[in-house]
């Protein structure tokens, strides 16, 4: 037992020494610090994704309310547009990979994707992994999706439009997410992608066509009421979420789909634009055997944060389990006397490795809304600091902050948007991502941070 004319300054000593060890597991890598000789010209507002691909780092990076683009005050109606940016070592600069051009203000979706057959479902020589990036852009006639596809073999990309209609409300057209999932009943692995309330467009591998996939000019299913917000396979099979609803495909030639779960009674109405069931995930199942699905719970504008898990049963039904309100843990964390709004899981849920061998965290990005006397916040009442959740294998969640307990820098981080394990040979760092404009002017606050250490090097609590 620790004296207690001891105790308080060997306490004081082990906090400073456990936060100095946390801060310095954390560098900032985009953008450089001014002062850097590396320091870079790129501006935009929110970073949307990262990637990993042939040994390299990708990130998706947006212009929404970023006063470089002509819709928020620029005077270039070519500059401020979407783009991704490629990092080759972990502390060299960001480059500008690929410009998608005017009207794209940000690329909602960066991910590799690797297929296995071609349409017949062939087995290929050798599996073919491509980078695809996809927004919609919207002119005077009308809004496009196009698809941008980097292949394995070449550094150039190619353009490819998927869709192309009226102009309509940025949800008709926002392209979520992107998943390839292999039929189990024809073999063949075939590419998803979510475009937003007209459904869910397929298409299969095909090196003849530009960009080497072949999709369908009509959805597979759609039009749906909510834009999707995540699309994933779970024990063997596609399903993805619109609003309150989790939908599962009945493979086949013919394939159909069935309304796997649905939360309606939890709420009248999803707001659209708030999005319902965020960042599905497959993750494992409690008992150890398959899958089960996890997500946030975001309905509307009075969101909690609260993290659901569907389990599946013997005949295939789900059942509800609610784990967390991350509000409540926001709280506690940050001090907060009132959290009156809480957003994450952007896309989905980063699996790393836990500090014991065999075990396995899950990332949960988010920002949130609140008040109080000590509460440090931005813009409307948003956190300035950039948090997220790590959920453990028992199920207990605890909240985290992009650069250690006392913040990254001075600079208002708002959101944790995305993270991507580290690319780099013999890097086991995992890079983190974000800013979330929320409507409000944002020029040049993107950013990305790298941590040394995945997960904190010590245990939770029991």
């Amino acid at each position: 037992m620790i004296p207690l004319s001891l105790s308080l300054p060997i306490l004081v000593a082990t906090f400073l020494a456990t936060s100095l060890a946390a801060s310095e597991e954390w560098t900032r890598s985009f953008p450089p610090p001014r002062s850097s000789p590396r320091a870079s010209a790129l501006g935009c507002s929110e970073v949307l994704h990262l990637a990993g691909f042939k040994g390299q780092l990708f990130a998706a990076v947006g212009y929404w309310q970023d006063s470089d683009n002509i819709y928020y005050g620029g005077r270039d109606p070519l500059d401020g547009w979407a783009q991704i940016i490629r990092l080759d070592a972990p502390g060299g600069e960001w480059k500008v990979d690929l410009e998608l051009g005017p009207g794209h203000v940000r690329p909602e979706t960066l991910t590799s994707v690797t297929f296995g057959t071609n349409g017949d479902g062939d087995a290929l020589e050798a599996p073919v992994t491509l980078l695809v990036a996809c927004a919609h852009a919207t002119g005077l006639s009308g809004t496009a999706v196009h698809c941008f596809v980097r292949k394995e073999s070449a550094p150039e990309w190619t353009k490819v439009r998927v869709l192309a209609g009226p102009r309509g409300r940025a949800e008709s057209y926002s392209v979520r997410d992107l998943h390839v999932h292999r039929d189990a009943v024809t073999g063949v692995d075939r590419a998803f992608l979510t475009i937003g309330t007209h459904g869910i467009f397929s298409g299969v591998y095909d090196p003849e066509v530009p960009g080497g996939i072949a999709w369908e000019s009509a959805p597979e299913f759609g039009p749906l009421e909510v834009r999707p917000l995540g699309i994933t396979t779970a024990n063997g099979s596609l399903v993805f979420s619109s609003g309150a609803r989790i939908y599962r495909r009945e493979d086949g030639p013919e394939p159909s789909y069935v309304v796997a779960h649905d939360l309606s009674d939890l709420t009248p109405r999803v707001r659209s634009d708030v999005g319902g069931i965020r960042g599905l995930t497959a993750v494992a199942a409690p008992e150890g055997s398959g899958q089960s699905l996890l997500f946030m719970w975001a309905p509307d504008g009075g969101a909690r944060g609260e993290m659901i898990r569907l389990d599946q049963g013997p005949a295939g039904a789900l059942t509800r389990h609610h784990e967390v309100v991350l509000a409540d843990l926001i709280r506690d964390y940050t001090g907060a006397a009132e959290v009156q709004y809480v957003l994450g899981a952007y896309n989905d849920l980063l699996p790393v490795d836990g500090p014991v061998p065999g075990t396995q965290r899950h990332l949960v990005g988010l920002e949130f809304r609140g008040a109080g006397p000590e509460l440090s916040t931005w813009e409307r009442g948003y956190y300035r600091g950039a948090l997220y959740a790590v959920r453990d294998d028992k199920r207990r969640y605890r909240m985290e902050r992009v650069g250690g307990p006392d913040g990254a820098d001075d600079a208002p981080l708002v959101a944790t948007r995305c993270y991507a394990p580290s690319p780099f040979e013999g890097d086991g760092s995992v890079y983190f991502g974000g800013h979330d404009p929320n409507g409000i002017r944002s020029t040049g606050m993107a950013w990305v941070y790298r941590r040394s250490a995945p997960v904190p090097p010590r245990e939770d609590p029991e």
